[in-house]
């Protein structure tokens, strides 16, 4: 005949509730602890590998930001050097700041006559036959100026005589000038890039 739990000894009954106490525990352990565990190993991978893309995308800004900085002092350089050998003749100008430091020099320019243009592997070269005279020293100032002018200017061929018979046409040679000078001015600007020919249209 079943006996009730309240007629059981002692002991038993200990055993009984320690046996439902790891019951109990163990239920709990395995419905809610365990999944917790597993929830917080899937969030702690998940925080690892958004860690390491926040640190790959930091370290990837750091070099854009070091790229970003070297295109803008390659921009720098690039319009210097567009200064110096220009993508343009622009002969007109060049022609205006020779005449303007002939004039602040106290030089006369005889002739200035453009000669063929020789094209190189990235540029071109633009030359000038030039006659002046003036004194020693104002010569001396005038290629000064020159060398000191932001487009690159190179002088060639200079022979040095008498002020009288060089140039062209007639001129009054005045007694303070005292030197002529022969030389070939030269300037240079990039080579035009070449153009692809235009594809035929269809009849």
């Amino acid at each position: 005949m079943a006996k009730s739990f309240s007629a059981l000894p002692v002991p038993v009954q200990g055993v009984v509730f320690i046996g439902l106490a790891v019951a109990m525990a163990g239920a709990t352990f395995w419905y809610y602890v365990l999944p917790l565990n597993d929830q917080r190993a899937r969030l702690d991978r998940e925080v690892a590998k958004t860690k390491a893309e926040n640190d790959k995308n930091e370290a990837f800004r750091q070099q854009q930001t070091e790229y970003l900085n070297r295109i803008a002092q390659l921009e720098k350089q690039l319009e210097t050097l567009r200064s110096i050998v220009p993508d343009e003749q622009a002969t007109d100008e060049f022609m205006k700041s020779v005449f303007a430091a002939g004039s602040s020099t106290n030089i006369n320019l005889r002739t200035f006559i453009p000669k063929p243009q020789v094209t190189r592997d990235f540029y071109v070269e633009m030359p000038f036959a030039m006659r002046l005279d003036g004194t020693y020293y104002s010569l001396v100032n005038f290629f000064g100026r020159l060398a000191h002018e932001q487009r690159i200017v190179s002088v060639s061929g200079l022979t040095l005589g008498s002020p009288e018979g060089g140039g062209m046409g007639s001129y009054t040679v005045f007694p303070s000038e005292t030197v002529g000078a022969n030389c070939t001015l030269t300037t240079y600007y990039n080579k035009p890039l070449a153009t692809a020919p235009a594809r035929p249209k269809g009849k």
